[in-house]
């Protein structure tokens, strides 16, 4: 609905009653000009601007204009903006691969070894396969690209021999050890952990598909190789 202001009723009404009472011209013309306000909608509130209507920007035509904002509307933008600044967002650090979760140590974080460990290795992940846990087979299949890199640098190349084997203490997360054997098995060089391998699996209930965390060291004490297996 059209909010009808006092005037505006009164001129229509005045209409009405010029029908029958002779009146001067200009009070009848101003009359009609008010009733045809009203019967355009075109109260005062509802009005806009002829500068407004006829600029570029509402015709689409050209570059649009700037429309100067209201001083309440640029109050609140500013108050907006004045919190945004008061809070900022903090900016994300960069987290260095030491610090990922899951980075592995440097060395076997077993407490009875810590002070029989010398010289170490990086260590290696092996996810179990069925044949690493297979109790007709009895050996941990190692990888060849890590053992050449991390291991083979640690050996003894006048006293210590792959293709006899060397015998290696083989420690487990409490700290107690299996003796076994590391050496290279066939033609294509592949690197084996055996001997009590099969023992030391049904011990700790390890099985297919479990991630075994591995290093080679030099005992402290003896200078004998050992490896270390946590999971």
């Amino acid at each position: 609905m059209v909010k009808l202001e006092k005037e505006d009723i009164e001129a229509a009404l005045l209409l009405s009653w010029l029908k029958y009472v002779p009146v001067e011209p200009e009070i009848v013309e101003k009359s009609k000009r008010r009733l045809r306000r009203i019967k355009k909608n075109e109260t005062p509130e509802l009005q806009i601007s002829k500068s407004v209507k006829n600029s570029p920007s509402a015709s689409g035509a050209g570059n649009p204009k700037r429309v100067r904002l209201s001083s309440n509307f640029n109050g609140r933008r500013e108050a907006a903006s004045s919190s945004r600044n008061s809070n900022p967002v903090p900016k994300r650090g960069r987290v260095l691969p030491s610090n990922l979760p899951g980075s592995l140590p440097k060395s076997p974080p077993i407490e009875n070894l810590r002070t029989l460990i010398g010289q170490c290795s990086n260590p290696f992940v092996k996810q179990l396969t069925n044949s690493d846990v297979d109790e007709h087979q009895g050996r941990l299949l190692l990888n060849n690209e890590y053992v050449r890199k991390q291991l083979l640098p640690l050996l003894n190349e006048k006293s210590e021999d792959l293709t006899t084997g060397i015998s290696v203490k083989t420690f487990d997360p409490m700290g107690k050890y299996c003796n076994m054997i590391f050496k290279t098995w066939g033609n294509h060089k592949t690197y084996l952990l055996l001997g009590s391998w099969k023992q030391f699996v049904q011990e700790h209930g390890l099985k297919e598909s479990d991630r075994v965390t591995g290093w080679m060291f030099r005992h402290s004490r003896t200078g004998e190789l050992c490896f270390a297996l946590t999971w």
